[in-house]
């Protein structure tokens, strides 16, 4: 055992689709543990979503599989779902994220599972739970991030709810999931035995916004501006983001941007009357920001020791030298789409390009390893590809 592979004799069976489930079996791959991904003939779904880059893959399913073995299984069979509950019931993880009931149905549920094997630490991921009027709904990121308050808080310029670009409430219930699963193997190792951990996206949601639930409460309305200026703002050339919040650094940035009559205006003296009138303060500033670039703006703000940054692309940021300085990424040596950039998780070592752990499984691409590790002799191996329970044996 060592602090980067702490998990190395751990073993996963990682039933979970999208991003949320695979997210968190990825983390447990990081950290040193055998995840074996089970997925349908055709893939997990997510290797789909936003079109196919090259063969099995696409940027997500890229993302979430890193460090994983694939076996492709015909769970609509008897003998698919035998060998899926095979490897259940050896595993010392289990994770998954389909609709409530699915599960249950396949056989492979907490229940069934654990009478087997009692030590198992049992990860459900839902989007609202397990009870309630909305238990059975489906829900995509986008939908949570509204059901949860977090696009009422994100908001363009004329005031309309937007969504975050990314799946972020996936990956949080993901990084959540990892987190639940971590502190319950811990607490095995001391004696508590298996457990069924429970998360759903809902719970992730609304758990990031924490102190902004706590502010609506105790102020008695929606959550305001945090200070002036904060926000995007549009530039001679690009975007720059400032985070202007206390009170001292209104007056800075007027003396930067010469608005003396904004700073000197009585309707604007005190830091709670700017948080009320923050929407026709930071019409000022925009119109005067539109004078210089957004790297420009970045080089003044900064030399003020004023929290600020152009918006960057994705280009930018592979280029970025505080990025490099970092390793945030590795360049990864995926064998059929050539070096891609995948993210280090934060508190782990970067990984060599060659390291496992950075690479993804093309579909079903251990499927026969993983049914020899079960026993599975080389006659029964054929019988259950010519009976299409699995992919076809490669010659």
């Amino acid at each position: 055992m060592s602090h980067e592979r702490p998990f190395a004799d751990l073993k996963v069976c990682d039933i979970s689709q999208g991003i949320s489930g695979p997210y968190c079996g990825m983390m447990l791959a990081q950290y040193g543990a055998d995840v074996v991904k089970i997925e349908g003939l055709n893939g997990d779904w997510i290797r789909n979503m936003g079109g196919r880059i090259e063969g099995d893959h696409s940027a997500q399913s890229l993302a979430m599989n890193r460090g994983k073995r694939s076996i492709a299984l015909d769970l609509k069979t008897p003998k698919g779902l035998e060998i899926a509950r095979r490897f259940a019931r050896e595993a010392d993880v289990v994770t998954q994220n389909f609709r409530p009931g699915v599960i249950e149905r396949l056989g492979l549920g907490y229940d069934q599972v654990s009478a087997d094997n009692p030590a198992v630490i049992y990860l459900t991921i839902t989007g609202f739970g397990t009870s309630g009027p909305l238990g059975n709904r489906p829900v995509t990121d986008q939908i949570m991030q509204g059901f949860s308050g977090l696009q009422s808080i994100t908001r363009d310029r004329d005031g309309a709810p937007i969504g975050v670009g990314t799946a972020i409430i996936d990956y949080i219930t993901g990084i959540y999931g990892y987190q639940a699963v971590a502190t319950a193997l811990y607490a095995r190792a001391m004696g508590s035995g298996g457990r069924h951990v429970k998360v759903s996206m809902m719970q992730a949601a609304i758990a990031v916004q924490a102190g902004q639930f706590i502010r609506h409460h105790t102020q008695g309305k929606q959550p305001s501006a945090a200070g002036v200026p904060v926000g995007v703002f549009t530039t001679k050339e690009g975007y720059i983001s400032l985070s202007s919040n206390k009170p001292t650094h209104f007056a800075e940035v007027c003396d930067l941007l010469g608005l003396e009559d904004l700073k000197t205006n009585p309707e604007y003296d005190t830091h709670r009357k700017r948080i009320w009138k923050s929407a026709e303060i930071n019409a000022e500033f925009q119109t005067a920001l539109l004078a210089k670039s957004a790297t420009d703006w970045e080089a003044k703000f900064s030399a003020l020791g004023l929290m600020c940054t152009r918006v960057n692309g994705y280009g930018d940021l592979l280029d970025h030298e505080q990025v490099k300085a970092e390793e945030i990424f590795t360049w990864a040596e995926q064998s059929d789409t050539g070096p891609i950039p995948v993210p280090n998780l934060p508190g782990v070592d970067p990984s060599a390009p060659d390291d496992a752990r950075a690479t993804s499984p093309r579909i079903g691409e251990h499927t026969h390893i993983l049914l020899a590790e079960l026993g599975y002799e080389a006659g029964d191996i054929a019988v259950l590809a010519a009976d299409n329970v699995i992919p076809p044996i490669e010659t």
